[in-house]
């Protein structure tokens, strides 16, 4: 086999791959007919507070959509939500996904962009990986369709601070719908994330979060949270979702 045919079969391996996964990704994800929206809530000015395994308040969430596809949340402790807002996540829907594109201090006015140096998308093992391509630097968060097969995102890249330039890998695996017994809000169709960040925001690149949440449908993140690492320190931390409205 000549080396250009040997470069031809080896592109369509690798195109060939691509489409497996791609496919084994939207699955009969348009049958099902469900999108991130329903689940996140995004689209929509809503709201919601979680609670730890105590009851006291835990965590609270605000989307604020901005049109045009975009919307940023704000997750921070319900104890400092009058004071301004800093780390608000900067989302973008576009065809079949949405991206990250970033994170804003409100308090400042300061923008730091969020930008991939690389990106695949895999089976739910993190298996039979296939490179993403670009959109303009933004990372592919998550599938604006709800697939009935789990996958998995691996992102790497830079977040542009005023301090410096910050390395970061995201790992995700999103699973397919299915139904949660929660401890206020009853049974709930649900999504489920699995998700573990390394940096080197001030310190060696390392793990700081290793957590999975689950997202209700028609009630939004945080429906249930379990986290292991925090701050790259082992935890053991569980919040579930108890109040939900709009604003």
């Amino acid at each position: 086999m000549s080396a250009r045919s040997r470069s031809s079969a080896r592109w369509l391996s690798v195109a060939i791959g691509m489409v497996l996964v791609i496919g084994a990704v939207t699955g009969t994800a348009d049958a099902a007919g469900e999108t991130y929206d329903q689940y996140s809530l995004m689209s929509s000015r809503s709201a919601g507070q979680l609670v730890d395994t105590a009851g006291a308040p835990a965590s609270q969430w605000a989307w604020n959509p901005t049109g045009a596809g975009r919307s940023e949340i704000r997750w921070d402790t319900p104890a400092n939500w009058n004071n301004p807002a800093t780390g608000v996540e900067h989302f973008v829907h576009d065809g079949d996904w949405v991206y990250l594109d970033g994170y804003e201090d409100k308090g400042t006015g300061a923008y730091n962009p969020q930008r991939v140096t690389s990106e695949q998308v895999g089976d739910g093992d993190c298996a039979h990986l296939v490179s993403l391509p670009s959109h303009g630097g933004q990372q592919h968060y998550v599938r604006w369709t709800v697939p009935t097969a789990a996958y998995c995102l691996i992102a790497d890249g830079t977040i542009t601070t005023a301090a410096g330039v910050v390395h970061f890998r995201h790992r995700q695996i999103w699973r397919p719908a299915t139904t949660c017994a929660t401890r206020f809000l009853g049974t709930v169709a649900c999504i489920e994330q699995q998700e573990t960040w390394w940096d080197d925001n001030g310190h060696p690149m390392r793990m700081q979060i290793d957590r999975t949440q689950k997202l209700g449908r028609g009630k939004g993140p945080g429906l249930q949270i379990h986290a292991t690492v925090g701050e790259g320190k082992p935890i053991d931390w569980t919040a579930d979702l108890r109040y939900t409205w709009t604003w």
